[in-house]
């Protein structure tokens, strides 16, 4: 059985889970394509903004991030001119729940993340978070840099750390990959090691395998020099010994469904332009900007997510 780990360490910094939402002044009505131009948000009826717009996000310890998140919810507010408030939340799961029961309005999630919040909540696409098309980034499978371990089937019997059940790059992608490396099926990898846990977070898995605490764990490709640029670790304390497929999508800037078509034209014209007004809380991030993205771009996920046979209520578990 999956368990999470609850290390003593309060962080949650991952390229792929982030403050992000964006916007402007209000125009006359304009189609919102809230996945790639398909799809229409809210409802002829229901054209008026909202006084407060909430913005999602998970909790960073590193300053200049924070610092970088907050900065980008004051520019939304002030191209918006409305009020913006932010929802804090623990995990995926508390960030696809919050925007289900309407407690935020818009969030970043990882490409799974987003696919749950899509069928769980209704959550639409806006942009996505990377580095532009043709840069998909992977997962990687890492261990402490003096482990003997050279390939994942060297972790056999050991312990490993996922980061979050909803996390792409975290716990599907190099569920695969492990799968693939070492032959086995899904449901044999909770005994092909000794215990399988989350940690909560990419920043938590990095720290664990950094200290020594855990065997192996899987983390974003990018997150290592992330992590490390913040100060958390030494990009040398971590050793990559296991790669997945490429992970196209990138993180999704989603929003809740109903919201006014042009108020979610405003904040994708906001989000594709934020790269050349602070492309520094990008580069915090690891990535190049918001760019535009179709829904379908995630479909590389869902086959993944059914390879492995697992409902969003099991990943979720």
């Amino acid at each position: 059985m999956l368990k999470k780990m609850g290390l003593p360490i309060a962080l949650m910094i991952t390229a792929l889970m982030v403050v992000l939402a964006g916007c402007g002044q209000k125009a006359n009505n304009v189609s919102a394509g809230g996945n790639g131009g398909n799809n229409e948000a809210g409802t002829e009826a229901d054209t008026k903004w909202p006084d407060v717009l909430r913005i999602g996000n998970l909790p960073m310890e590193d300053g200049e991030a924070s610092r970088n998140a907050d900065q980008f919810a004051k520019d939304l507010g002030e191209y918006l001119d409305i009020k913006v408030e932010t929802f804090e939340g623990e995990d995926y799961n508390m960030m696809i729940e919050a925007m289900r029961s309407e407690k935020i309005d818009i969030t970043t999630f990882g490409p799974f993340g987003y696919i749950i919040a899509a069928e769980r909540s209704g959550a639409k696409l806006l942009a996505a978070m990377n580095n532009g098309p043709g840069t998909e980034g992977t997962s990687v499978i890492i261990v402490p840099k003096d482990s003997p371990a050279q390939t994942i089937a060297d972790l056999k019997g050991k312990n490993f750390l996922f980061a979050d059940p909803a996390s792409t790059t975290g716990h599907l992608y190099p569920r695969a990959a492990i799968m693939k490396a070492v032959g086995i099926a899904n449901e044999e990898i909770e005994t092909y090691f000794s215990n399988v846990s989350f940690s909560g977070g990419h920043d938590k898995s990095l720290l664990a395998i950094a200290n020594g605490d855990a065997d192996g764990a899987a983390t974003c490709s990018q997150c290592i020099k992330m992590i490390a640029d913040a100060g958390l670790i030494k990009e040398d304390d971590v050793r990559v010994i296991g790669e997945s497929d490429p992970i196209a999508g990138g993180g999704a800037l989603a929003y809740r469904g109903d919201l006014p078509a042009e108020l979610v034209e405003k904040i994708r014209e906001f989000a594709l332009a934020y790269g050349e007004k602070n492309p520094e809380y990008f580069k915090a991030l690891g990535v190049a900007g918001f760019f535009p993205a179709e829904d379908s771009d995630f479909d590389g996920v869902r086959e993944v997510a059914k390879l492995l046979e697992m409902s969003p209520e099991e990943m979720l578990e």
